[in-house]
């Protein structure tokens, strides 16, 4: 399938908005439960996105990418060969923390869940420079956030940081698929795509603004649109859960062996937690490792990020 991004992004199907839900934390899960997705405008501090954008901004500046001054992350023409995925710069100062520990952000999802949110230390800091032109396969990074962090309890909330039109494409989703099973190849590791027509051509996205979010079921299918315009994206995607759910445990390693792991968790208590071969381990990519790859990777006095069922780890992985 090939997409004309003048035309065919722009005729996708928009994501019907969920405003009427803020404050409803029952009509919430309700409407989560029958789309897989909530898609909010206008509802983040104008002020908190602006200052998580232009830490995004900084290190567009410093990579030489955008030149100093810029309001907007506007491609200078540099060559954009080797563009890192991951924003080291970013997840290095953590600076999700300052967001979501402003107090107009820490309100609205208390607002929104119906009790304060816990956040699972699960960030993405997404800064996808232009493209050339629209790849044959535009949803090629679709996927399940839950079938790569198994037995994680939360959503995932997508965070605009710049105006996102068609050119700039965005985060599109599928609704009402997150009530059925994973789309992952099984047979395809150590990534398990999600393989061209497995998934219906129901795609939905809209237009997006700083202070929209969209917030989607851990099982929803989505993808990240090329970015076809003069201007780098920038979004930001988080995880989070009422503080009154099925919570993961976060802490410190105390011990790790290949049947089992001890955690002194965000309590300050140590928490034993058998690993048998359901267990999925990863990195911070999606692809499954090892228990032994994992134990080269995370050592004695590492963070760690484990979801657990009667104290057996479902999933480990840093948390960041």
């Amino acid at each position: 399938m090939t997409l004309d991004a003048s035309r065919d992004l722009l005729e996708m199907k928009p994501l019907a908005v969920a405003n009427d839900t803020v404050g409803e934390p029952e009509a919430m899960l309700r409407r989560m439960e029958a789309d897989g997705y909530l898609f909010f405008r206008d509802v983040l501090d104008q002020g908190a996105v602006a200052r998580l954008r232009q830490h995004f901004l900084d290190v567009l500046v410093d990579w030489g990418y955008v030149d100093k001054g810029s309001e907007l992350p506007v491609w200078n023409g540099k060559d954009l060969e080797g563009f890192p995925v991951k924003i080291e710069p970013l997840h290095d100062d953590r600076v999700w923390e300052e967001f979501v520990g402003d107090p107009a952000v820490d309100a609205f999802f208390t607002r929104l869940l119906g009790e304060p949110p816990f956040w699972l230390e699960i960030t993405e800091y997404r800064i996808t420079p232009p493209a050339k032109a629209m790849p044959e396969d535009p949803f090629i990074g679709r996927h399940q956030d839950a079938f790569y962090n198994m037995g994680m309890e939360c959503f995932t909330c997508w965070i605009p940081l710049i105006e996102i039109d068609e050119r700039a494409g965005g985060l599109a989703v599928l609704p009402g698929l997150h009530k059925g099973d994973f789309f992952h190849d099984r047979n395809d590791p150590p990534q398990y795509r999600i393989p061209p027509g497995a998934l219906p051509d129901n795609w939905h996205r809209s237009v997006y603004h700083p202070g929209d979010m969209v917030m989607f079921d851990k099982m929803t299918p989505h993808s990240g649109l090329p970015n076809t315009s003069n201007l780098f994206r920038l979004s930001m995607d988080i995880r989070v859960a009422p503080i009154g759910g099925d919570l993961p445990v976060i802490g410190v390693i105390e011990t790790f062996d290949e049947d089992r792991i001890v955690v002194r968790d965000q309590n300050g208590q140590s928490r034993q937690l058998t690993i048998d071969a359901d267990t999925y381990c990863r990195w911070t990519a999606g692809k499954r490792l090892s228990v032994n790859e994992l134990r080269t990777m995370l050592k004695v006095g590492d963070r760690v990020l484990a979801s657990v069922s009667e104290d057996r780890a479902i999933s480990l992985r840093p948390p960041r």
